[in-house]
């Protein structure tokens, strides 16, 4: 069995033998995933691509369905181009931190900026709860 090195736990103790390597390449696995399903980054190597891709477009559709519900002005708006243009904006933006009302008004000012749609102060328009 290989010699592990280690650090004293008081000073932060850290297993720094394969097993921590391995932890290591996980991490960076999932943080590239991650990054290809939600923020249009390159799908990792092992990873199906087409698959990863078809994913990624149902985070998307999932996240149109919810801002259409928060917002629908912006479906009345936009009529049949709203799913491509929320796909326009979506592309390689992840899901605000503010959850799904951050991503409608990030949408509603991104049409704005786009000269599409007038933003509205707080950009939450005619919002459903």
């Amino acid at each position: 069995m290989a010699e592990r090195a280690a650090v004293p736990y008081g000073e932060g103790w850290r297993d720094h033998g394969p097993a921590e390597a391995a932890r290591e390449s996980l991490r960076a696995a999932q943080a590239a995933l991650l990054a290809a399903l939600v923020a249009g980054g390159a799908v990792p190597d092992g990873f199906d691509r087409v698959r990863v891709r078809i994913q990624a477009h149902s985070l998307v559709a999932k996240r149109r369905g919810i801002v259409a519900h928060r917002r629908p002005d912006l479906v009345v708006s936009l009529g049949s181009d709203f799913a491509a243009t929320f796909a326009a904006y979506a592309d390689g933006r992840p899901k605000p931190a503010g959850g799904s009302q951050a991503d409608a008004r990030n949408f509603a000012d991104w049409l704005g900026q786009q000269g599409r749609f007038p933003s509205e102060g707080d950009g939450r328009g005619a919002s459903t709860p």
